[in-house]
């Protein structure tokens, strides 16, 4: 097997594994992947961000991102807006009770990393982010 087929395969191993670890530790806030990662790309955009923002930041489908956001909406972690200028694009802002538990939310992805790469000393894991930091990203180069 070539080095190439080998990372690639270990990368789906590794995602499929940190997907299930990531649903079970997010699971303790009453969360799940997707409504976690939301809530840390709203706060990263600084509280405020449209629906197809947040769907092309996860490479997700915008149905999914929907949903997702319904359920946060629901419990008061999010509240949606119609854009005035455009009524199929909406609005995302997170609340403070949204941005209470993105901070959690953080915390919770510092202990899962250490758990995820405890076989790995934090330089190495340093040394493999920024290698990997130099791969184009599926269907970046097309047009």
């Amino acid at each position: 097997m070539n080095g190439y087929l080998a990372l690639f395969d270990r990368l789906g191993q590794l995602g499929r594994q940190r997907y299930r670890m990531a649903e079970d530790y997010f699971a303790r806030l009453g969360l799940n992947h997707t409504e976690a990662r939301l809530l840390t790309l709203l706060t990263q955009a600084g509280g405020r961000a449209t629906q197809d923002a947040l769907a092309g930041q996860l490479y997700i489908d915008r149905s999914n991102v929907g949903r997702a956001l319904k359920a946060l909406e629901a419990r008061d972690y999010v509240a949606r807006q119609k854009d005035a200028k455009d009524k199929r694009a909406n609005f995302v802002q997170i609340t403070a009770k949204g941005s209470a538990a993105a901070g959690e939310i953080a915390s919770l992805k510092g202990e899962m990393a250490a758990a995820f790469f405890n076989g790995l000393e934090e330089s190495e894991a340093a040394m493999i982010a920024g290698l990997l930091g130099r791969v184009e990203p599926f269907g970046a180069n097309t047009a």
